[in-house]
């Protein structure tokens, strides 16, 4: 009866362990990631939207490879993308003449203030700047909280962002709707 009733637990405990595994694949899938591999490409990560965040930095030669230019574009909630368009047109070079920047900076105040942080520069997602940057000297990605996770990266040269990145789920996928960078010294 022991022997029985030992199996019986011992059976339920595997059936449900391999449901569970199947639902975080399918979740990851859901999420338009195609790998639940960490960054060293051998751990499995529980969590589908720190996996697509991995998977952002991650070609088939490389775990530490920036995306193509205009990554804001594929991996932004399209909220933030307007922002940091927005941002850029403000803060960055842009075709707004000094009669138009104070109206021009006042309306994009009020629009975004009450949803974003308003940090006067430009912000480019993860701190990066305008070119072709490809691979990266360092990259560490960790889950602060729910949601919420810290993007290290050494550019090289000198260059080092910690992001703290907020990630949603907007049309089946995830996207960043926010990144904090600070530049390192």
């Amino acid at each position: 009866m022991k022997n029985s009733y030992f199996t019986l637990v011992l059976s339920l405990f595997l059936i449900v362990s391999c449901n569970q595994k199947n639902e975080v694949k399918q979740v990851a899938q859901v999420g338009g990631i195609d790998s639940l591999s960490n960054q060293s490409g051998n751990v499995a990560v529980n969590d589908a939207a720190e996996a697509w965040v991995r998977s952002i930095f991650k070609t088939e030669s490389s775990d530490r490879y920036f995306p193509d230019y205009n990554v804001e574009q594929a991996c932004c909630s399209k909220r933030f993308y307007e922002f940091i368009t927005d941002t850029a047109e403000i803060y960055g070079p842009s075709n707004i003449t000094d009669a138009e920047y104070d109206a021009a900076e006042r309306a994009y105040k009020l629009k975004w203030s009450k949803i974003y942080p308003i940090e006067e520069r430009e912000m480019w997602l993860f701190g990066r700047g305008n070119g072709d940057i490809g691979e990266l000297k360092d990259l560490k990605i960790s889950k602060l909280k729910e949601g919420i996770y810290e993007v290290y990266i050494d550019y090289g040269g000198g260059s080092k962002t910690l992001n703290e990145i907020t990630v949603i789920t907007e049309n089946g996928k995830y996207k960043i709707d926010y990144c904090k960078t600070q530049f390192l010294e």
